[in-house]
């Protein structure tokens, strides 16, 4: 079974994206929280073995952004950002287009990459039966 944590600020893409999901992954745990704040909370509470496989994050949210979780991580958590790398495989989530967001997604370590919304079955199919890129790995 995997689990699923989706950070977004918006109630009609975490509906899309948690039937996009359960259609995918039948079996999934899907957690859905509406800010960055309330995403790293429920980080902290989980133990390492208990982290979600997949995080997807939206990138423009009112009060602090996508990246700012990742920022917070690093500043905060170090043990927790470390673990995330070895456990989990984070995805940004974004209707933008702007330039500086990809390349800001790209420097990020823990992102695999940036994906446009809404995720669709397809998209998440490529994912769950592919690598991109190893946690632990730049």
């Amino acid at each position: 079974m995997n689990r699923y944590l989706l950070i977004d600020d918006d109630d009609i893409i975490q509906f899309i994206h948690g039937k996009v999901i359960s259609k995918a992954d039948p079996d999934a745990q899907v957690t859905t929280v509406f800010s960055v704040d309330e995403g790293l909370e429920t980080l902290k509470r989980r133990a390492p073995e208990d982290l979600p496989d997949f995080i997807f994050v939206d990138i423009s949210m009112p009060i602090k952004s996508g990246f700012a979780l990742i920022d917070e991580l690093l500043a905060h958590c170090p043990v927790l950002y470390a673990a995330l790398r070895e456990h989990s495989r984070l995805f940004f989530l974004t209707s933008s287009v702007n330039p500086k967001d990809v390349i800001r997604s790209e420097q990020c370590e823990l992102a695999e990459r940036m994906l446009a919304k809404p995720l669709s079955p397809a998209v998440l199919q490529k994912l769950k039966s592919s690598r991109l890129v190893s946690p632990g790995e730049s």
